[in-house]
């Protein structure tokens, strides 16, 4: 609900504090007034653009403030979404600097026009006379059917579950577009496991082949020093061994002499041992030591195999090679499941298609049952505001796409009177009907549909006295269920108001500021009373004005 409008130094409004009544608030004034200032104030702190050189004081800054109760707005999404701190009373503040550069506020935080516009349009519905786009709109129309039809909880269902529906589709393109993309990815992949596989590598494999490798290729050299070693160290005359002998002889003999001999004999001997053991591995591992060209060919060429393999996957073992290896099949297996869960969200999607589909046909014959009934009852409306011999129609087709409310298109149409061609009610509809038109249907709707504020911008502009009486009696039953502010030069629709302002324009300190006060008592009734007649107005215009008051 809005609260309360403040404005300081904007055009003809030094300082302004105007508040707004729960039910119909009426503003009136003259012509030139500034009445359009009260809305164009209205429109800034709602998200739109502000022009330069609106300061009433050039050289102070415009400052205007909107204040909202939106506790049962249900706006704790919008705030979340877009990262504002919710409360219950709502502060929109538009402030406008001299050189022209201009700030909008949500409590307090900085906030875009874009997300101020959206914020905006859930609060305060303004309606001027060539601005009634709203009711012109499917949307609109389509809400308006399904509310009158009692069926907004069914489509408030689909339209969840088609975003469900539209988001699951995005992610399947997703999916088959990068699925697309990695078939090449898995194929090489694929390539390379099979590569890897085929080679059957061991685990240090490459190591202990280099070794082989580089035995092979020495083996004449390695044999015939391991044949020559032995032969120095026992067959040679005077041979390692052969000076061990001696030694140990030479040592045997001296035993009983000194102590230590013992112990020098026992190493002697030791040494004599350890150069016989050499002596035999060394010729052993001579008569073993096979240089044959096939297996170093074969070694060689498995080497070259294992080598291209590390320099490719950019590894320095076959140990870390084999772990590369299981990495890639690990990748195969993530792109191969990546196969079913396209197969998996593809069902998904279709089976959602086919339930929309379903949900959508009957929203479909809902409002079509409902379409003529509603173009009947706004033409009753229509008819108690003058315009009897408009004939409507609410045309609901239904299409084959799936549609963010359904399957449905609307075609709003209107004729002049019965007999005459039906053409879309954009095309065919005045200013002054589509006036009454939005005010018809906004009292139709206003009991089922939570719309926000309403403001009405002179839509009594072209009607009589007994037609504004009727649109007098509209307004009171809408404001029974929701806040209107309405801007008017009918004093039957001014009568009926539960807060009456007036704009005026005075001269202050050599310059002329608009002025709104509020009217009571007596002063309500003479300016409703001018309004019928002349200012100053007539006793029969005095009477006339009570009469109206007190038949509210």
């Amino acid at each position: 609900m809005f609260k309360k409008l403040s404005i300081r130094n904007y055009v003809l409004i030094d300082r302004l504090d105007l508040m707004v009544d729960p039910g119909l608030t009426i503003v009136t004034g003259e012509t030139g007034a500034g009445k359009s200032i009260l809305l164009g104030a209205l429109g800034l702190i709602l998200g739109d653009r502000a022009e330069s050189g609106v300061q009433a004081d050039e050289t102070e800054k415009t400052v205007i403030e909107g204040e909202f109760a939106i506790g049962e707005y249900g706006l704790e999404d919008f705030f979340r979404e877009n990262d504002l701190e919710y409360h219950d009373l709502l502060i929109l503040r538009r402030e406008i600097q001299p050189q022209g550069r201009s700030r909008a506020f949500i409590n307090d935080s900085p906030a875009s026009l874009a997300v101020v516009k959206e914020l905006g349009r859930r609060l305060i519905d303004i309606h001027q006379q060539f601005d009634q786009l709203d009711v012109l709109e499917e949307r609109f129309q389509l809400d308006m059917l399904d509310a009158l039809a009692g069926q907004r909880h069914v489509v408030s269902a689909y339209v969840r579950d088609y975003r469900a529906w539209r988001e699951a589709g995005e992610r399947l393109a997703r999916l088959r577009e990068q699925e697309h993309r990695h078939q090449q990815e898995k194929d090489f992949v694929q390539f390379q496991v099979d590569e890897l596989s085929e080679a059957r590598i061991a685990a240090n494999e490459y190591e202990d082949l280099d070794v082989e490798a580089r035995s092979l290729r020495h083996a004449t050299e390695i044999r015939q020093i391991l044949s020559e070693g032995q032969q120095m160290i026992r067959e040679q005359e005077g041979s390692p061994l052969d000076q061990l002998d001696l030694l140990i002889r030479s040592l045997q003999a001296l035993r009983q002499v000194h102590p230590r001999v013992e112990e020098l004999a026992q190493r002697a001997d030791s040494l004599r041992i350890e150069l016989e053991d050499l002596a035999a591995d060394m010729e052993s591992a001579a008569e073993n030591m096979d240089g044959d060209p096939a297996r170093l060919v074969e070694v060689e060429d498995r080497l070259n195999v294992l080598s291209k393999l590390l320099f490719k996957h950019h590894v320095k073992d076959t140990t870390a090679l084999l772990e590369r290896m299981a990495e890639l099949e690990e990748t195969l297996k993530s792109l191969t499941h990546r196969g079913e869960e396209i197969d998996q969200l593809q069902a998904q999607v279709l089976a959602s298609e086919k339930n929309l589909r379903e949900t959508a046909s009957r929203i479909t014959a809902v409002r079509q049952k409902a379409a003529a009934p509603l173009a009947g009852q706004i033409m009753e409306g229509l008819t108690n505001l003058g315009m009897g011999s408009i004939r409507l129609e609410l045309r609901v087709e239904a299409g084959d796409e799936l549609l963010p409310t359904g399957m449905d298109r609307v075609h709003f149409l209107m004729a002049q009177k019965d007999g005459a061609r039906m053409t879309p009610v954009r095309q065919a509809a005045s200013g002054g009907e589509m006036s009454r038109l939005t005010l018809v249907i906004k009292s139709l709707v206003a009991a089922a549909i939570p719309l926000p504020t309403l403001v009405f911008d002179e839509i009594d502009a072209g009607v009589s006295g007994v037609v504004s009486m009727r649109m007098g009696d509209l307004l009171t039953r809408m404001a029974s269920h929701h806040q209107l502010i309405v801007i008017t030069h009918s004093p039957q629709i001014a009568a009926r108001a539960n807060c009456h302002y007036h704009v005026s324009k005075a001269p202050e300190n050599g310059q002329v500021r608009t002025r709104v006060s509020t009217l009571t008592g007596d002063d309500r009734i003479a300016a409703i009373a001018i309004m019928l007649s002349t200012d100053p107005p007539s006793e029969a215009a005095l009477a006339n004005a009570r009469e109206l008051i007190l038949s509210e």
